[in-house]
C-alpha cells in the first residue's frame, strides 16, 4: 500500500491513519490481524494494534516483537514510519521474520494527543491509560523485543542540539549481567545499518539524551539514574497503585522498561527527527531502517547465544560463566526466562576455575531462593575447542556446545531440587602446547 507522502495532522489525520491501518489489514488478512487495546482517555478513540505473522506457525514456536509509536501527540514523525514498517512486514523480504516472529505494531498509543497535537502524556512516569494499554498488550504477547518510537523536533532547552539528532536509546535497563554490553552491541548494529542507508544515527544512554537534548540551559539534570529505574519498571499490573515522586525533576520517555523488568525483554527507544527530515526526503525510511536491522537480529544467532533469536537468555553472570534460560522453543524460553529472571538476586555463588594441568575446569552455582525445583542452563565460555565430558556432582551429565569466532561455549542443563550449591567438572583438551605455569 502507498505510504504517506505528507504529515497527517489533527483529527482528520488520525482518521486517515486509522483508515490506512484498516485497509492494510483488509488487504493482508493472510498475515495480519487488528486487535483493540482499549479506548483513549477521552473514550472517543480506540487504540488499535496490528499483529503480523505467519499464522500457520504456532505462537510458542515464535518470538514476540512489539513496536510502539505515538505515545506523545506532538511527535508526528512516528506516524510516518507506521506504513513503512507494516508495508515491509508484508513483503517477501520479511518472510523469515513472519515465520520466526509475531510482530505487534501499535501505530498510535495516544490518539487524544494526536488530535490535540499536544504532548498530552506524563513527564514523570507511565500514565494509568498507558498501564492498561501496555499491560493488556504484554499479557497477550509477552515481548522478547520491544522498540518504542519517538520523534524529535526543536527543543529550546537543548544543551547541544536543537533539532537535528537521530538516536538509538539502550534505555530502561540495568547493568545486571552483560545487559549493558549486549544492548550497546545491538544498538551499534542498528546504527551501522542506518549509516549504510545514509541516516546518521548515534547511540546515547537515556541519561545522555535527557541531559544533551532535554536539559535546560542552566544545567538542570532532567532525572537521576536510579529514579528513572524505580518508576519505569513496574507497569504490568494495571491496578498496582503505581506511584512516582511528586515535585521531582524526574523524566521518563520510553515505555518498554517494565517488559525488561518482567521478561528480560530486549528493549530500545528510538528518536526519529521530524524537524530535520521532511516526509518527501525520507522521514519514514529513516525510522524503518534501524527497525529492519533489529527485526533481522531476531532471526540470527548472536555469538554468545545458543539459540537463534533476540539475545535475552543470559540472566546472571557474564560471558565466561552464566545462568541462562532453558527450553526447546521460544515459548518455553520465555517461561523459563521470566522465572529465572525474577530469581536473579538469589543466585549467590557463580564460580569457575581451571585445574592445574589444564585439562579440566571446575564450576559451581549456588541458589538461595525458594522457587525450587528450578531449571536452567549453566553456560561456560572455554578457550578449548574439544570438550570431552561434563559431570554434575560426580555424575556424567548431558551438555551441548556452540562456538563463536574464537571460543567454545558449553551449556549444561541444571535442575536445583532444593536451595544449595551444584558442582560441575568440565573435562577438555589442554589449550596450547604447554600446561599452565605452576603458582608457587
Amino acid at each position: 500500500m502507498q505510504s504517506f507522502d505528507h504529515m497527517p495532522m489533527g483529527e482528520a489525520g488520525l482518521r486517515e491513519v486509522y483508515a490506512w491501518i484498516e485497509a492494510y489489514v483488509g488487504e493482508n488478512r493472510g498475515i495480519a490481524d487488528m486487535i483493540d487495546l482499549g479506548p483513549s482517555e477521552d473514550r472517543r478513540w480506540k487504540i488499535p494494534a496490528v499483529v503480523v505473522t505467519n499464522k500457520s506457525v504456532p505462537s510458542h514456536m515464535k518470538q514476540n516483537a512489539v513496536l510502539t509509536m505515538g505515545r506523545h501527540g506532538n511527535e508526528p514523525g512516528t506516524r510516518i514510519v507506521v506504513p513503512e514498517i507494516l508495508n515491509f512486514l508484508a513483503t517477501g523480504d520479511a518472510r523469515e521474520i513472519r515465520d520466526r516472529q509475531t510482530v505487534v505494531v501499535v501505530p498510535v498509543a495516544n490518539p487524544e494527543g494526536f488530535v490535540l497535537e499536544q504532548f498530552h502524556s506524563s513527564m514523570h512516569g507511565i500514565t494509568n491509560l498507558e498501564k492498561q494499554v501496555w499491560g493488556k498488550l504484554c499479557s497477550a504477547y509477552p515481548p522478547d523485543m520491544m522498540f518504542d518510537y519517538h520523534s524529535l523536533g526543536k527543543s529550546d532547552g537543548s544543551k547541544y542540539d536543537r533539532g537535528d539528532l537521530e538516536v538509538i536509546i539502550p534505555g530502561n535497563t540495568t547493568k545486571w549481567g552483560m545487559d549493558e554490553q549486549i544492548h550497546q552491541y545491538v544498538a551499534n548494529r542498528m546504527v551501522e545499518a542506518a549509516a549504510e542507508k545514509g541516516w546518521p544515527y548515534e547511540v546515547h544512554s537515556l541519561e545522555d539524551l535527557s541531559y544533551y537534548y532535554f536539559g535546560e540551559p542552566r544545567g538542570r539534570f532532567a532525572h537521576r539514574y536510579l529514579q528513572e529505574k524505580v518508576f519505569l519498571l513496574h507497569i504490568q499490573n494495571a491496578d498496582e497503585g503505581f506511584e512516582y515522586p511528586e515535585g521531582k525533576d524526574t523524566y521518563t520517555n520510553y515505555t518498554c522498561g517494565p517488559a525488561y523488568q518482567r521478561w528480560h525483554t530486549l528493549v530500545f527507544g528510538i528518536e526519529m527527527n521530524h524537524r530535520a527530515i521532511a516526509v518527501p526526503d525520507g522521514l519514514g525510511d529513516s525510522g524503518l531502517v534501524p527497525c529492519q536491522a533489529l527485526l533481522g537480529m531476531g532471526n540470527t544467532r548472536l555469538p554468545w547465544e545458543r539459540y537463534t533469536g533476540y539475545p535475552t537468555n543470559l540472566l546472571v553472570g557474564d560471558f565466561r560463566i552464566s545462568v541462562r534460560a532453558t527450553g526447546r522453543n521460544p515459548g518455553e524460553l520465555r517461561v523459563s526466562r521470566e522465572k529465572i529472571w525474577a530469581e536473579r538476586a538469589s543466585f549467590n555463588i557463580l564460580n569457575r576455575e581451571m585445574l592445574e594441568g589444564g585439562q579440566a575446569t571446575v564450576a559451581e552455582v549456588g541458589y538461595a531462593g525458594d522457587k525450587c525445583p528450578l531449571e536452567f542452563e549453566l553456560c561456560l565460555r572455554m578457550r578449548q575447542k574439544s570438550i570431552r565430558k561434563v559431570t554434575v556432582e560426580g555424575r556424567s551429565a548431558a551438555f551441548e556446545t556452540f562456538r563463536d569466532r574464537c571460543s567454545t561455549f558449553v551449556s549444561v542443563p541444571v535442575r536445583m531440587e532444593k536451595p544449595g550449591v551444584v558442582h560441575l567438572t568440565i573435562e577438555h583438551e589442554m589449550f596450547g602446547t604447554t600446561a599452565p605455569a605452576r603458582e608457587d
